[in-house]
C-alpha cells in the first residue's frame, strides 16, 4: 500500500483514481441497480401473473355445471391457454372444459383440449389424467387401437392401477380377454392401496386363464 506524506498528495492519488476507474464504477453501480430492479419487476410480474391465471380458472370452475355458461368457460380457457400456459391453471381448466364439453356431447372439442394438455403441460400428474381420460374417449368411440396406443409409454407407479385397469376394460370391449386378465392382474398388483371390488369383480368375471390349443 503507497504511503502519502501529505493530505495533498493523498488528495491528488484520491483524483488520478477516481479519473482511472470512474466509468467502471459508475457502469457496475448501474448493472447493480438494473439487475435488482428486474429481479424486483419479474417477482411483482411473476406473482400478478399467476393470480390473474386462478382468478380464471377459478371462474371456470364455479360455472362448469351450469350449461349455459359453456362458451364463457371456452372463451376463459382460450385466454388461460394463449396467455397463461405456463401456469398449472391452464392445463387444469382445459381438464375442466374437455369434461363440460363431453357432457354437452362436443366430443372433439374435448378431445383437443386433452391433446392440448398431454402436448404441453408442464405437470406430468396431469398430463397423465388428460392422457387417461383420453383413452377413456376414444374407447366411448370404439377406437380402442388408439387407446392402448397411449398406454404405450413409461408411466409412474401411482398411475399403473389406473392405466392397467382402463387397459383391461378395453382388452374386455375387444374380446381379447386374457390379454384383459393379464391387465387386470397388474392393476390389482399394482394398487397402492387394496383394489376396488369393482376391479376385483371384473377380473373374477373373467375367470382363469384359458391354455390355448397348440396349432396343428
Amino acid at each position: 500500500m503507497m504511503d502519502f506524506e501529505t493530505e495533498e498528495q493523498q488528495v491528488e492519488a484520491l483524483k488520478k483514481w477516481w479519473k482511472e476507474n470512474a466509468r467502471t464504477l459508475i457502469a457496475g453501480a448501474i448493472i447493480g441497480i438494473s439487475v435488482i430492479s428486474g429481479w424486483r419487476y419479474y417477482v411483482e410480474y411473476q406473482k400478478n401473473h399467476s393470480e390473474y391465471a386462478s382468478i380464471l380458472y377459478e371462474n371456470i370452475l364455479q360455472k362448469s355445471n351450469k350449461a349455459d355458461a359453456l362458451p364463457q368457460q371456452e372463451l376463459n380457457v382460450n385466454k388461460l391457454l394463449a396467455e397463461y400456459s405456463d401456469t398449472p391453471y391452464a392445463s387444469l381448466a382445459a381438464l375442466v372444459l374437455a369434461k363440460s364439453q363431453l357432457v354437452s356431447g362436443d366430443v372433439a372439442k374435448a378431445q383437443q383440449n386433452l391433446e392440448w394438455v398431454i402436448k404441453n403441460s408442464k405437470q406430468t400428474e396431469l398430463k397423465h389424467l388428460a392422457r387417461i381420460r383420453m383413452m377413456r374417449l376414444l374407447s366411448a368411440t370404439q377406437q380402442y387401437d388408439a387407446a392402448l396406443k397411449l398406454a404405450e409409454i413409461d408411466y409412474p407407479e401411482s398411475f399403473v392401477a389406473m392405466y392397467e385397469e382402463l387397459k383391461g376394460d378395453i382388452y374386455v370391449l375387444m374380446k381379447k380377454f386374457d390379454e384383459a386378465r393379464l391387465a387386470y392382474d397388474k392393476a390389482i398388483l399394482s394398487s397402492s392401496q387394496q383394489a376396488s371390488k369393482w376391479l376385483h369383480l371384473k377380473r373374477d368375471d373373467l375367470g382363469e386363464f384359458k391354455l390355448k390349443e397348440p396349432s396343428v
